[in-house]
């Protein structure tokens, strides 16, 4: 149960900015973030990337197989749920779909995956026999 808190932490501190950004709760605060260059990527990338690794962690970093790729589960979920939140936006007055927004947070979750602390092992694995992978 422990190893979940950070994802309940995370992922309830996500959806109340995503709630006030589409309540239009706080005009202000959004307005001079967005005076600020590049600051909204940098955050879905963050954000987001940080998102997926308290996810992989609470999963036990839990891999599917896609084919010849294995895939942290936790990342895959929040890849969709990122996805479709983003393209909820449309409906939105307040929001915008935005495809860099997608890329920030995709980027963002790849990071994440890549340094999940079990990520180093099954890829140093991999290099020897692409069978065991």
């Amino acid at each position: 149960m422990i190893r979940w808190l950070p994802f309940i932490l995370v992922f309830s501190a996500v959806s109340c900015v995503i709630y006030a950004a589409d309540m239009r709760l706080h005009p202000r605060f959004f307005r001079w973030m967005a005076s600020i260059p590049h600051l909204d990527k940098v955050l879905h990338f963050a954000l987001m990337g940080l998102l997926a690794w308290v996810a992989n962690i609470a999963l036990g970093h839990h891999r599917l197989r896609l084919g010849s790729l294995r895939v942290l589960t936790g990342s895959l979920v929040i890849l969709l749920i990122v996805a479709a939140e983003e393209a909820s936006q449309a409906w939105f007055p307040a929001r915008s779909c935005d495809w860099r927004d997608l890329v920030a947070d995709l980027l963002g979750i790849v990071c994440a995956s890549l340094l999940s602390p079990r990520s180093d092992a099954s890829l140093s694995s991999c290099a020897g026999s692409p069978k065991s992978c």
